[in-house]
């Protein structure tokens, strides 16, 4: 970290690519910050109020976000390898072509979010809002998504393969051309939906409420 830069941002609000890497700002308010390229690798963001701020391509590997408020932030192409989001709202949020490697987002609200051709490998995403949320062509491959709400999601040609959808909601959800090969649908809502052109070859299915209504029970 650089002593200017913090200064920077305590001054105007604004530190585009500064190296603020390992700060503490937990519980501040960045409001429309503009942080576009900025290193915040490690950093304590943990409750801080990020709505709308500018993080474009943002080095936020391994950053504490716990329950940070992100709405409408623009975070295109940032990295956010193992961040932690857990409980972090993160509404409206553009996360297009995003790396979240192994990111902690259980609980996290991610309502209308775009993540479109976002990498979510190994995710930890369970009881995650992510209704309405764009992932078309996203990589999901081995994520848990257990008990996650996923009504009207766009998940189409999205990568779903070996994930945990144990429990979850998919009502409404587009998956055509998503590969969901030996993914865990156990418990999950599948009513209503169309799964022509969706790979499912050796997932899963028990108590799994199938797109005619009815569960299926079999293992």
């Amino acid at each position: 970290m650089k002593k200017e830069d913090l200064q920077r941002l305590k001054d105007t609000g604004n530190c585009p690519g500064g190296n603020l890497r390992g700060v503490d700002l937990g519980g501040a308010t960045l409001l429309e910050a503009v942080l576009r390229e900025t290193d915040l690798s490690q950093a304590n963001l943990r409750g801080a109020l990020l709505r709308r701020a500018i993080l474009v391509q943002a080095n936020l590997r391994e950053a504490n976000l716990q329950e940070a408020d992100l709405k409408g932030a623009d975070l295109e192409s940032a990295d956010l390898y193992r961040a932690d989001l857990f409980k972090a709202v993160l509404e409206d949020v553009d996360l297009q072509d995003a790396n979240l490697d192994q990111p902690d987002l259980r609980k996290a609200i991610l309502v209308k979010a775009d993540l479109r051709g976002a990498n979510l490998f190994r995710a930890r995403m369970q009881n995650a809002d992510l209704s309405e949320a764009d992932l078309y062509r996203a990589d999901l491959e081995k994520s848990d998504l257990r008990d996650a709400n996923l009504y009207k999601a766009d998940l189409r040609e999205s990568n779903l393969q070996g994930v945990n959808l144990q429990g979850a909601n998919l009502q409404g959800a587009d998956l055509e051309g998503a590969n969901l090969f030996e993914a865990d649908l156990s418990e999950a809502n599948l009513e209503g939906l169309s799964l022509e052109r969706t790979n499912l070859e050796s997932a899963k299915f028990f108590k799994t409420i199938m797109p005619n209504g009815q569960s299926h029970t079999k293992k």
